[in-house]
């Protein structure tokens, strides 16, 4: 088996070997690199009442040499959760994160409309999603009301059959919702690239 997954031990060994290895230089950017990854962790966390204080006050003490990798560090991770909403309380994160964003990168052109747009796209996304669900549930509930009917007869009970447990209702979701998903998440993706590019 060529594909091995490696466990966390071994992963722990390969980086103190690195680091072993690794020059003061190397050994420094490590250290900025996990405290600006702690601080993004502590901000998704809900851990933190003043981000951008926090990441302005580490910065400060960043070598001039290491601070736009810093930013990109901490870009790259906030990027890393902008995902899409499966959920309407996900829009919230979302619309969260981005302001996050906007203040991150408040001295750079564009970036306000472009991030407005993408608030925009994941609302979309969302309702565009609920609306198909809405509309198959509707479509499935008028072909079991027949074989509601036969069935509550047979029984002589009223007997409601759920759309959504039907395996060709689950069938079909799945197919549109994937459809739906590679559609946003290149856009979604392509936002991202065009964020990361500020860093480049």
């Amino acid at each position: 088996m060529g594909d091995i997954i490696k466990s966390a031990l071994e992963i722990a060994l390969e980086k103190a070997e690195k680091i072993g290895k690794a020059s003061p230089e190397e050994l420094e950017w490590e250290r900025l690199k996990e405290r600006a990854l702690s601080l993004v962790g502590k901000y998704l966390k809900r851990e933190t009442q003043d981000f951008k204080g926090e990441v302005k006050t580490f910065l400060a003490k960043v070598p001039e040499r290491h601070k736009k990798k810093v930013l990109k560090v901490v870009l790259e991770a906030l990027l890393k959760n902008l995902t899409l909403p499966k959920e309407e309380y996900h829009l919230k994160d979302s619309q969260e994160l981005l302001k996050t964003l906007k203040d991150f990168l408040n001295q750079i052109p564009q970036v306000d409309k472009l991030l407005e747009e993408t608030q925009k796209m994941l609302q979309e996304y969302f309702f565009q999603k609920e609306a198909l669900y809405q509309e198959m549930v509707r479509r499935f509930s008028a072909s079991l009301n027949a074989l509601e009917k036969a069935v509550s007869q047979q029984m002589g009970t009223e007997v409601k059959l759920s759309p959504e447990a039907h395996p060709q209702f689950q069938e079909e979701w799945r197919k549109i919702k994937d459809r739906l998903d590679q559609e946003y998440e290149r856009q979604l993706e392509y936002i991202k690239a065009l964020l990361l590019k500020i860093f480049a």
